[in-house]
């Protein structure tokens, strides 16, 4: 059809034009099916031009399915059109596939396995951990590599920023790097976001947030929107704090008639956009271990739209949250036998680290709490070393054989993401 080849043309001219900036995620070289999924806006459609820009353009067969000039595919009974469409361009070339947003089309999973099957390289990106982890464990199981997409990492962020953050430059460059370092712990990594002037920015976060809310959440599922956006409220209070959703559903009660399982289902639905990532505490009990859960946002950048105010606390240990999560295997938190609390127990490759996070441990009380709650820890769970985060303060305390290293989180950050 004559549109769907008028895109495709379109779309290569647009992507052969592009600036684009290099992420820190390894792309294997492999014939399977890549599948970048995470939050909307982090970043997946830039995933997918920065691999079409590594072969001819004429080869680059793109769309994304939610432009609404393609809504009438859904209509039709197979989906043949798009690659008679190509060939009607291109009669001697096969081309490489990339399917934006592709959980919009329907049985996405049943056209992308038989173009595999048929011997075509795909790479698809989808914004619904649902819709998409179903489909890939049920139908495009061993034949798809799953590829996880963030906001910016500080790093990325930094290079965005053409600001150089080489081991010299954080002695001679550090008031510059701490600068930036505020601007992504306020306004996070989402790159439409980074990309704009400082009285823009809250804007777009705005409208980022909504597009998830309103698409994702209330049209996509169905939901009530008072009670919807009262449960996110609830989580953004809560980031960094253990809560059940008995104890959530009690408080929303008195302004929203609810109850413990609607509550639940609500919850649940927060990580289907990526919205929300949860954790529970280190036990061994499965049972014990889902009482009571921590919930963290995707980018601080919805944090700081949810809130009135700044707790760079909040903000800072949601930071911490998403880095661990990006470069560990497991992440929990950790509650002694005397009920003191660490903020993360992580796991990778059989090793255990323990991380306390405190944006500020200049007053003595709260100094004196984070280093019992790391010592008790490391006592328990028999590791010699840990890790206290800070905005600004950097030493090292020695005791009874255990080491705790406070760092400046800024600093920590760009040798964790390397």
């Amino acid at each position: 059809m004559d549109i769907i080849k008028q895109i495709i043309l379109e779309n290569q001219d647009f992507i052969a034009s592009r600036n684009l900036i290099a992420r820190e995620v390894n792309i294997p070289k492999t014939d399977n099916i890549i599948i970048f999924t995470g939050i909307r806006r982090s970043g997946k459609t830039s995933f997918l031009y920065l691999e079409a820009r590594k072969i001819p353009i004429e080869k680059v067969l793109y769309l994304d399915f939610e432009d609404e000039r393609l809504t009438f595919i859904n209509s039709l009974p197979n989906y043949e059109v798009i690659l008679e469409s190509y060939c009607e361009l291109y009669p001697d070339t096969q081309p490489i596939l990339f399917l934006d947003e592709v959980q919009s089309l329907d049985s996405w999973h049943l056209f992308v396995k038989r173009l595999h099957a048929k011997g075509f390289k795909v790479f698809i990106s989808g914004s619904n951990a649902d819709l998409l982890s179903r489909e890939i464990a049920t139908y495009v199981s061993g034949r798809g590599i799953e590829i996880f997409v963030h906001p910016f990492s500080f790093n990325e962020f930094l290079k965005f920023k053409n600001i150089d953050h080489s081991i010299k430059s954080r002695l001679t460059k550090k008031a510059l790097l701490k600068s930036a370092f505020n601007e992504y712990l306020t306004y996070g990594g989402f790159p439409e976001v980074v990309k704009a002037e400082q009285n823009d920015k809250r804007i777009i976060i705005k409208n980022i947030f909504s597009l998830i809310f309103y698409k994702d959440l209330i049209a996509k599922q169905n939901r009530n929107e008072t009670l919807m956006r009262l449960i996110i409220q609830k989580v953004n209070e809560n980031v960094g704090k253990a809560f059940s959703l008995s104890n959530m559903a009690n408080k929303i009660n008195p302004v929203y008639s609810t109850n413990r399982q609607t509550v639940h289902e609500y919850y649940q639905l927060l990580h289907l956009p990526y919205l929300i990532d949860d954790m529970v505490q280190y036990r061994k009990s499965i049972l014990k271990r889902e009482s009571e859960r921590k919930a963290y946002f995707a980018d601080n950048a919805l944090i700081s739209n949810l809130s009135v105010g700044q707790d760079y606390g909040k903000l800072l240990e949601n930071m911490v949250y998403n880095s661990l999560f990006q470069t560990r295997e497991e992440v929990f938190y950790y509650k002694t036998s005397n009920s003191l609390e660490v903020d993360f127990l992580t796991e990778k490759s059989g090793k255990n680290e323990l991380f306390q996070v405190s944006y500020d441990i200049s007053n003595s009380t709260t100094f004196e709490r984070e280093i019992k709650a790391l010592q008790k820890a490391m006592k328990e769970t028999g590791l010699k070393e840990s890790i206290l985060l800070t905005a600004d303060q950097k030493q090292t305390i020695e005791t009874n054989g255990h080491k705790i290293n406070i760092l400046p989180c800024w600093e920590w950050l760009l040798d964790n993401e390397q």
